[in-house]
């Protein structure tokens, strides 16, 4: 029994979604010393699913740097190749999907930053599917799986589009008066956000508006977190089941165990499919904020 219950312990289906340390493997740190630089880096808050976050920020950096040296002066002229050529797919794809239907042809300022979410969280998804990292220590391989940094996604993104809204309202209403123009555009902005209702409704229509302003960033933030968290979750239990019956039965445990591999192998694509949609679930949902703070005529 107390077997039992040690070995369900230790295959948690949970330890391989919770950030850990980074650099954990003691049976191959006899020393110690690469458990004390885990350590130290665990003091700072460098963990395994922040170290990944960053990670994801350089391929990101790369994933647009090496398109964006082909539009130099010095390459003026030179047809993309396949890279450069998968890159336009995917701005073309989000400029006609994403920011057109809402924001128009004058939308296309702001893919910049829409493709830049979309990517991001697209590689932050996909780092979490190589199994390879475990390596660098147990669990902890999605960064997207922690609430705190797809809250602290979806806080930039609730300051970007409130920000790019006061400086649209700015623009057009309140350019002319220079940097004094800002505060105006400010106190526009907050009541442009309010409908024009009668004034015994003023006080219910203001409270919904607020509460909708701070359900947004976290419907953002718990979806993404929920969607990334479950997928893992679902593949980490049929994998412990299996290890259970299989030590358990022999013969109809390495029967069981056929059948869930084949079984996590289809989760894993469809964890591939997951990564992506969520992705783009987030960057739509983005945009559509971005478009109601642009346009909150509409």
């Amino acid at each position: 029994m107390s077997f039992t219950i040690d070995f369900f312990a230790a295959a948690n289906p949970m330890d391989h979604v919770e950030d850990a340390r980074l650099f954990h493997f003691e049976h191959m740190d006899p020393r110690g010393r690469i458990s004390q630089i885990s350590a130290a880096l665990y003091t700072l808050g460098i963990t395994k699913q922040v170290a990944l976050f960053f990670v994801a920020g350089v391929l990101t950096f790369l994933f647009f740097w090496s398109y964006a040296s082909t539009l130099t002066a010095g390459a003026k002229g030179r047809v993309p190749g396949r890279w450069g050529n998968f890159v336009e797919t995917v701005l073309i794809f989000l400029r006609d999907n994403i920011t057109r239907p809402f924001l128009g042809e004058a939308g296309d300022k702001f893919l910049p930053m829409i493709a830049t979410f979309f990517v991001y969280i697209l590689v932050c998804n996909l780092l979490g599917l190589i199994p390879l990292l475990d390596f660098f220590g147990h669990g902890g391989n999605t960064a997207t799986a922690n609430i705190w940094i797809t809250a602290g996604l979806a806080l930039v993104a609730f300051v970007m589009y409130h920000a790019l809204g006061v400086k649209e309202e700015f623009e057009h209403h309140h350019g002319e008066k220079g940097l004094n123009g800002y505060a105006p555009a400010f106190r526009a902005y907050i009541k442009n956000q309010f409908p024009h209702v009668p004034i015994f409704v003023l006080p219910l229509i203001i409270v919904i508006e607020i509460a909708a302003h701070v359900i947004r960033p976290c419907a953002l933030a718990i979806r993404l977190y929920a969607n990334m968290t479950a997928g893992h979750v679902m593949i980490a239990s049929i994998l412990g089941f299996t290890a259970v019956l299989t030590s358990w039965f022999s013969i109809g445990g390495w029967a069981i165990s056929l059948i869930s591999l084949v079984a996590v192998v289809a989760l894993t694509f469809l964890e591939l499919l997951v990564a992506l949609i969520q992705a783009f679930v987030f960057t739509f949902l983005t945009t559509v904020f971005l478009s109601m703070a642009v346009h909150p005529e509409h």
